[in-house]
């Protein structure tokens, strides 16, 4: 922000003189600065109007050049010359180089002290500032109202109105949300890449020739909701970054409430599954909650279990899911796991929310799914839940693991039993593994078809292929390599159970 030449050549207190660079007086002025050095240049930083009587100056073509080429390579705005001292006029030399340059030069009279531009100039910039913030305080009410009323879209139209900018909202895959005007593009992948602030940054910017762009993220807490970006064919000003910001923390906001609805309704959900879960709501009374949350359950209701990563993610994760789905999120954490609750039917809904929980966290994730149950039976879909998902995770299931699946497989899959049913098969399989590979028999392979058929000779021997006598043979010499009375059921249902998890030395392999 600075004071325009245009506006310091037309006051009248001033009576300055265009001599030179009359296509530039629309450069701006961000100081004025009396200085008589013929290299004024370490000392200027861009941007100033240089006056100067010309005291150390001589007026010969080189020595003008020289001056001029000096001020243009420190970026000055303009050259006022003061006359009635040591020049009776602006040397034609200095004028004649300035014009050539582009700089444009002005005469500044005697009777006008160099003070007084200075004061002229710095005045103006208060005058400036001033109403920089008159502009702000405008402008920012009418954003707030903008969001109120409109929304997002409403806050960019209104922010690239109040700065005459365009702007763009972006998402997090830089997809644009809203813009103003209308067809306002983004900037090239380049430019928002080298404008990717860094996570704990709030906002970047970008000026060249061609103007600036600037970028601010839209962000509460550790919840970020796109960025703000911002293109001007000018330099921005401490409005436009005020305006900037203000916009984001409305856009932020506007994002954020229908999320802390959500999170609200979520903490309210959590505590009735808690009690559901514990068997402390009657059926009507569950039926009625959750038709009134919006949640179907006519047909009944499934359990969702995962493991794998903390509870607590995992739900912030399957809440999103269920969100896009219509759904409201009933979880809760659970011995490590995350417990969501989920409509009866097939298990589409729970693979599609785990496959979307997988892709949010990008992480490992184990889900079991109960079956389908009355609201008032909660408590075994849960048991049902965590069993599949302890099964899914020993299996290193990518999909979701169904309770039905695992009829006859439950207790060698669950760790715990599966440690218990090892010893058992290790205490009473190995005497006969030992004497199937001293004798070459197959004593181990025979009792397993003949449990499988429920101890009827003649199916198990057909499926091996051999006699019912060569059978009942075989399992004579079982019976006394174990000491065990293979007509009682007990004694079979618990053989039977050993060779679900036996694995032969060296086998990696499961043989039931």
């Amino acid at each position: 922000m600075g004071v325009p030449l245009t506006w310091l050549v037309r006051h009248q207190d001033l009576r300055l003189r265009v001599l030179a660079g009359h296509g530039d007086l629309d450069r701006e002025v961000v100081w004025a600065h009396s200085i008589e050095l013929t290299d004024p240049a370490p000392w200027l930083s861009g941007g100033e109007l240089v006056l100067t009587t010309g005291l150390r100056l001589a007026e010969t073509p080189a020595a003008c050049a020289e001056y001029v080429g000096r001020l243009v390579k420190a970026g000055v705005a303009a050259v006022g010359f003061g006359v009635g001292l040591s020049h009776g006029q602006v040397p034609p030399a200095l004028v004649e180089a300035a014009g050539e340059a582009g700089l444009p030069l002005l005469e500044v009279p005697l009777p006008t002290p160099f003070v007084a531009v200075t004061k002229a100039v710095m005045e103006r910039l208060a005058e400036q500032q001033y109403e920089g913030v008159v502009q702000a305080s405008r402008a920012q009410p009418r954003m707030t109202r903008a969001a109120l009323h409109g929304g997002a879209r409403a806050v960019v139209r209104e922010l690239a109105a109040s700065t005459g900018t365009s702007v763009v909202l972006l998402d997090h895959e830089n997809k644009a949300r809203a813009s103003h005007p209308p067809g306002a593009g983004v900037p090239e992948a380049a430019v928002l890449a080298g404008l990717r602030a860094s996570e704990r940054a709030a906002a970047a910017v970008s000026t060249g020739q061609d103007g600036a762009v600037a970028v601010q993220r839209v962000r509460v807490g550790p919840r970020a909701h796109g960025r703000l970006v911002l293109t001007a064919d000018r330099p921005l000003t401490p409005v436009d970054h005020l305006l900037l910001g203000h916009a984001a923390s409305l856009v932020a906001l506007e994002a954020e409430k229908p999320l802390r609805l959500r999170d609200e309704q979520n903490r309210v959900n959590a505590l009735f599954l808690r009690m559901l879960l514990d068997g402390g709501v009657a059926a009507p009374a569950a039926r009625d909650h959750l038709a009134e949350a919006g949640f179907p359950v006519r047909e009944g209701i499934r359990v969702l279990a995962l493991r794998g990563g903390g509870p607590h993610r995992i739900l912030e994760a399957v809440g999103s899911e269920l969100a896009e789905t219509g759904l409201p999120l009933f979880g809760r954490g659970h011995t490590g796991c995350a417990a969501v609750l989920l409509p009866a039917g097939d298990a589409v809904t729970a693979r599609s929310v785990t496959d979307g929980a997988r892709a949010r966290l990008r992480s490992r994730v184990w889900a079991g799914l109960s079956a389908v149950h009355d609201p008032a039976d909660a408590p075994a879909a849960l048991t049902e839940a965590l069993n599949a998902s302890s099964v899914a995770e020993t299996r290193g299931a990518s999909g979701v693991v169904p309770f039905e699946s695992l009829a006859g497989r439950l207790l060698a899959a669950v760790p715990e039993t599966r440690r218990i049913l090892t010893t058992l098969a290790d205490t009473q399989l190995a005497p006969i593994a030992a004497y199937d590979s001293g004798h070459g028999t197959d004593l181990l392979v025979s009792l397993r078809t003949f449990l499988e058929h429920n101890g009827q000779w003649a199916p198990a021997s057909a499926a091996l292929g051999v006699h019912r006598h060569t059978l009942s043979a075989r399992m004579d010499r079982v019976r006394g390599l174990l000491g065990a009375d293979l007509d009682s059921a007990h004694v079979r249902a618990e053989l039977l159970l050993a060779l679900s998890v036996w694995q032969e030395p060296g086998d990696t392999g499961r043989t039931g």
